[in-house]
């Protein structure tokens, strides 16, 4: 039985004989490298919470790593950025079959007319999906829960915790919200 604690030590100390003053653990790994693999993440993520996730994702694969990591074979910088670019290649994989599972949903799913005068008007299912995505949490499961799950205002208020009026009153902001968000000459009102 392999003793994961006992081999990151011996690499540790093994990393130091190559010649560095510091033992190469979990914590030194992260604080030397965390801020630069988020910079990069944040360069091929496209928003803030994609970046923090990738970085994430990229440190710990680099953490459970070390074991493996044998500085006979190079520096630890090639070995952790190829872990960091793997990371990212598969995070874009992901990324890439979720939009076009998400695309090829749209083009399925049939517009209930329960939809009515609340939708924003003039706006491709694409688009619309885009804007929605873009809405803060509770206005968009607000919308999600309305139109996405067609479920009526009494079982939206029930979800959230809200009575049926409050879910009402909510929504019709999330959607003007998600109407400014289609339409940015749009004024409340018009």
């Amino acid at each position: 039985m392999n003793d994961g604690g006992a081999t990151i030590r011996s690499r540790a100390v093994e990393y130091q004989r190559e010649g560095h003053s510091e033992p190469l653990d979990p914590e030194r790994l992260c604080g030397t490298y965390a801020p630069r693999v988020y910079r990069f993440a944040a360069m091929v993520s496209r928003n803030p919470d994609e970046a923090e996730d990738l970085a994430q994702e990229a440190m710990i694969r680099a953490i459970r790593g070390l074991p493996g990591f044998d500085p006979k074979r190079g520096t630890v910088e090639a070995w952790l950025w190829q872990i960091v670019i793997n990371a990212s290649r598969d995070a874009g994989r992901v990324a890439q079959r979720r939009r076009a599972l998400t695309q090829r949903a749209m083009a399925l799913m049939p517009r209930p007319s329960s939809y009515g005068s609340e939708s924003p008007t003039g706006a491709s299912n694409l688009d619309l999906l885009e804007a929605i995505q873009t809405l803060p949490a509770r206005p968009r499961a607000l919308v999600a829960l309305r139109f996405g799950a067609d479920l009526d205002y009494d079982n939206v208020g029930r979800l959230l915790g809200i009575s049926a009026v409050t879910a009402r009153v909510a929504t019709r902001r999330a959607l003007i919200m998600l109407r400014g968000r289609l339409e940015p000459n749009f004024e409340e009102g018009t």
